[in-house]
């Protein structure tokens, strides 16, 4: 339905210009094309745009290679045409609905400017590059003649039968002067060359697998000992009985440098690029000081816990060492938060009640009242200052039960963070 509002909207009351194809009176409403023009014939109009031959045919041009014949056909060249009808339609409404000020559409614009400039200037770079030497790619080749060498080979086509006996007799047949082909269809068991000739590919001295049968030295072995065309003794291969045939056979060669220049021309012209593209890439990250930072990237792909998470993670570890170097990240990571204050406080009374290193507790509060000097947890902080290397009383003496160790010091925190942090 927008399609065929927005074209209404485009043709009402459009004529085109004198000499254009303009219709005599009476006739149908509407353009046709008088004459060619520099492009190529008018093939169509949209809202009074002419869309012609060179047009059509630039569009052809870009489709791929095995669908240009189709696009030369008279219907195929009429899809040619309504797709750049669409486009243009499609355009226009864009226009006219203001499309080009959407944010979004101004945010895929800068984002494919910036892609078009990077490739660009890429290309631009890989042209100024020198291409490889004609005496470089004859020096490869010199070089690494095993690259360039093919191995002994033999071309070969089988018959597979069931048994020893039915293998002989098939042979036999052959030697009488069987057609080989029809020899196959009428008697082979393996349904994959079966409808081929026994046609198996090409085997090698250097590998016991055969192309659709798998490991089978008996084959290869006599590809390479039987006459060409002469069929084979028996073979067996695990459960079944061969005949082969060798059709050629080819011994260690070395293709010419005529051969293969121009695909190993290709090749290291590839390498070379790629190689340079490299020493673009690491000289332009030297010269605009590019720099990655180890300590953000663990900090960017840790995950996503709040101070809170923090300390329930260092109240569950299990070691009083582990507890004090958690209390330590979750200050640093977090060091505005109120649980912070909670975390500074426990290394202290860590070091105090758990692991009785008083000079370390002592510091740890010390430094605590100098940081947070009103805080709740100050008056708890000085206590510990003061009691925490006098000996726990006894019960006569007044202590709560289960020990002193278990009495805390005034306004002491709890074992968890605040509620609702």
């Amino acid at each position: 339905m927008f399609l065929l509002a927005l074209a209404g909207c485009s043709s009402g009351g459009s004529r085109p210009a004198d000499g254009q194809g303009a219709t005599s009176a009476g006739a149908a409403k509407g353009w046709k094309p008088a004459a060619p023009d520099t492009l190529g014939p008018v093939v169509a109009t949209v809202a009074g745009r002419k869309i012609t031959r060179h047009e059509v045919d630039s569009l052809i041009q870009t489709a791929p290679a095995n669908m240009r014949t189709q696009l030369r056909e008279p219907e195929g060249y009429k899809e040619a045409i309504n797709r750049l009808i669409t486009e243009e339609t499609f355009y226009r409404a864009a226009v006219q609905e203001g499309i080009a000020k959407d944010s979004t559409f101004q945010a895929e614009l800068e984002k494919n400017r910036r892609l078009l400039l990077m490739r660009r200037y890429y290309d631009v770079m890989l042209a100024r590059a020198p291409d490889v030497p004609e005496d470089s790619v004859r020096a490869y080749y010199d070089q690494h003649p095993d690259e360039f060498t093919v191995m002994p080979r033999a071309r070969v086509r089988h018959i597979q039968l069931e048994s020893k006996t039915k293998a002989q007799r098939v042979r036999k047949e052959l030697q009488k002067g069987a057609a080989w082909d029809a020899t196959v269809s009428k008697y082979s068991t393996h349904m994959t060359t079966k409808q081929t000739g026994g046609n198996l590919g090409w085997v090698t001295r250097e590998s016991e697998i055969v192309p659709g049968i798998g490991k089978a030295p008996p084959i290869t072995a006599a590809a390479f000992e039987l006459p060409v065309e002469r069929v084979s003794q028996p073979l067996q291969v695990e459960k079944n009985w061969h005949l082969i045939k060798v059709e050629e056979r080819h011994e260690k060669t070395l293709q010419p440098y005529d051969a293969v220049a121009e695909r190993l021309r290709s090749r290291l012209r590839m390498e070379a690029r790629e190689a340079y593209g490299k020493s673009l890439s690491d000289s332009l990250r030297q010269f605009y000081n590019a720099t990655i930072f180890e300590d953000s990237i663990r900090a960017a792909l840790a995950p996503n816990k709040t101070a809170a998470d923090y300390f329930k993670e260092a109240q569950a570890a299990t070691t009083p060492v582990q507890r004090i170097q958690l209390y330590r990240d979750l200050i640093a990571r977090f060091p505005q938060d109120s649980v912070s204050v909670q975390a500074r406080f426990m290394i202290g009374f860590t070091y105090a009640e758990e692991m009785g290193e008083y000079e370390m507790a002592k510091k740890e509060f010390e430094e605590f009242l100098r940081v947070h000097p009103d805080a709740e947890l100050a008056g708890s902080a000085k206590w510990m200052l003061e009691n925490m290397e006098k000996p726990a009383p006894t019960l006569e003496e007044g202590a709560p039960p289960g020990g002193a160790e278990n009495a805390p010091p005034p306004d002491a925190p709890s074992t968890g963070p605040p509620e609702g942090k």
